[in-house]
C-alpha cells in the first residue's frame, strides 16, 4: 500500500516539481493548489505527510497548519512548511509557538526534500540503505 503525501502549494509549477521530485511507485502524490481544496483533500486522503506551502493568497499555510493540528485526526500527521527564503524569518519566529515537524526552504533541493520525507516516514524511499546498514542485516553464516 503506498504512502500518500498531500501537498497544498499555490503555485503549478512547483506542485509540478514537487510531482517529479517524489515520484515513486510506493508513493501517492495529492498536489492541490490552493488552501480550501487542501483542506478537503487532507481530509478525504487521511495522508501519512503533508507538504505545506507557508505563504499562499488567502488563507496562509499557517492556518492551515492550525486547524489541522485541532482535528484530532491530524494532530500526529508529519507536517514539513515550505517557505521561500525570504520568509525564513517568520517561520523561524512562527516555529517558536508552533512545533512544525520539518520546514524546508524554497528553492530547495530534491535531495533534501526526499531526505526529510524519508526521516518523517522512516522509509528509506528514494535513498539506499548504508553499506553499515545492509551489513548489519545481513546475516552472518
Amino acid at each position: 500500500m503506498p504512502h500518500t503525501i498531500v501537498y497544498i502549494e499555490d503555485e503549478t509549477a512547483i506542485i509540478e516539481l514537487i510531482g517529479d521530485v517524489l515520484s515513486h511507485p510506493k508513493v501517492k502524490l495529492v498536489g492541490v493548489p490552493n488552501p480550501a481544496e487542501g483542506i478537503k483533500a487532507v481530509k478525504k486522503e487521511k495522508p501519512d505527510l503533508i507538504l505545506l506551502d507557508v505563504m499562499m493568497p488567502g488563507t496562509s499555510g499557517w492556518d492551515i497548519y492550525h486547524a489541522l493540528r485541532a482535528d484530532e485526526a491530524f494532530k500526529r500527521t508529519p507536517i514539513i512548511m515550505l517557505t521561500g527564503q525570504l520568509h525564513r524569518y517568520r517561520v523561524m519566529k512562527e516555529f517558536s509557538h508552533s512545533p512544525v515537524d520539518a520546514y524546508i526552504t524554497k528553492p530547495f533541493n530534491a535531495s533534501d526534500v526526499r531526505t526529510e520525507i524519508e526521516k518523517m516516514l522512516s522509509l528509506p524511499l528514494w535513498s539506499r540503505p548504508s553499506e553499515a546498514q545492509a551489513s548489519a542485516e545481513t546475516p552472518k553464516p
